[in-house]
């Protein structure tokens, strides 16, 4: 704990802030998401009516969307901040896999698509909700900085400039030469 040193804190009632940030997505949202592409990629899995042909293409984009399903899964159920971004690739893919299915078993295939198609609309709501919060993050920061370049006297531009003690934030501030 050498590098230890205390430093000033910063902080404010709810009033003076920045206010509350944007709400994030219902948490019950990611799990039932992460159910949703189970059974979905189980329903995928559990039958097989493909021609050799599109069986090939379904393993080449279904291999890509099972191991990004897997990740998803695992981690909407964890919280992980990339994991609606995986849903969403997933989603993709396996609307694909849908797709190409529907040729030999429509009624199996439309399922799978409908299927990711909630899958990815679920994603879309959570990366919509993650977006949010990370804009409202980037303008605290920045009025932060703004706020910490004002105090200590030096401007955007690397200039120094007349300095700002907490006292005398009202009192009238002359430029210097």
């Amino acid at each position: 704990m050498s590098d230890w040193r205390p430093t000033e804190v910063l902080a404010w009632t709810e009033r003076e802030g920045p206010g509350r940030g944007p709400t994030g997505a219902d948490r019950r949202l990611w799990f039932v998401l992460a159910g949703a592409m189970s059974v979905v990629f189980f329903g995928i899995m559990s039958s097989d009516a493909l021609c050799p042909d599109h069986r090939l293409w379904v393993l080449t984009l279904g291999g890509a969307s099972l191991i990004a399903a897997g990740t998803a899964i695992v981690g909407l159920i964890d919280g992980w901040a990339g994991a609606p971004l995986l849903a969403l690739a997933a989603a993709v893919g396996g609307v694909g896999i849908g797709l190409i299915d529907a040729i030999h078993s429509p009624s199996r295939g439309r399922l799978i698509a409908l299927g990711f198609s909630v899958v990815f609309a679920g994603a879309c709501w959570l990366v919509w909700h993650q977006r949010r919060q990370h804009r409202w993050d980037r303008a605290v920061g920045r009025s932060l900085v703004a706020a910490d370049l004002d105090m200590t006297g030096v401007d955007v531009t690397g200039t120094e400039v007349a300095a700002h003690s907490p006292d005398s934030l009202d009192a009238p501030v002359s430029p210097q030469r």
